[in-house]
């Protein structure tokens, strides 16, 4: 008992040391809006960045200078998982687009995103999806101290 304690200490915080020395990119995907937060280890806070309307730029190409500009060592991005635990096709679009971000030969964590765009009240039409992005990231932050 006491080893299996002494194991999971020691597993928490290396996960923390990586936490740490880690620069994060979250995304927020969506169809036609992708949201972007960063998390560096000069800022330790997490931020929003943007939100890329894919429509009009080349989100890989946006992500990859996000991705060096900020030195991201991980990306952690929202997975859509149906209320009922099942994958819809937002999940399938997610997955490919995951495919799309293995180009960047750096770690992709998926965080389950149900109801993260709810969480934040737009009556403005602005968009929020950078806010949904902060929110994906303080909760893998969370999940990973």
């Amino acid at each position: 008992m006491r080893l299996k304690r002494s194991a999971d200490i020691c597993k928490r915080i290396s996960n923390q040391r990586n936490l740490v020395l880690n620069n994060i990119l979250s995304i927020d995907y969506g169809e036609r809006y992708l949201g972007l937060a960063v998390r560096t280890v000069k800022t330790t806070i997490p931020i929003p960045l943007s939100v890329i309307d894919v429509k009009k730029a080349n989100k890989l190409k946006v992500i990859t200078e996000y991705v060096e500009n900020y030195s991201v060592n991980s990306i952690v991005i929202g997975y859509p998982i149906g209320l009922n635990n099942s994958e819809n096709r937002m999940t399938n679009l997610v997955n490919s687009f995951i495919d799309e971000l293995t180009i960047l030969n750096i770690q992709i964590h998926k965080i389950d995103e149900r109801l993260s765009s709810k969480i934040f009240n737009n009556n403005d039409n602005d968009r929020i999806d950078d806010l949904s992005a902060l929110e994906i990231l303080e909760s893998y932050i969370a999940q990973n101290e």
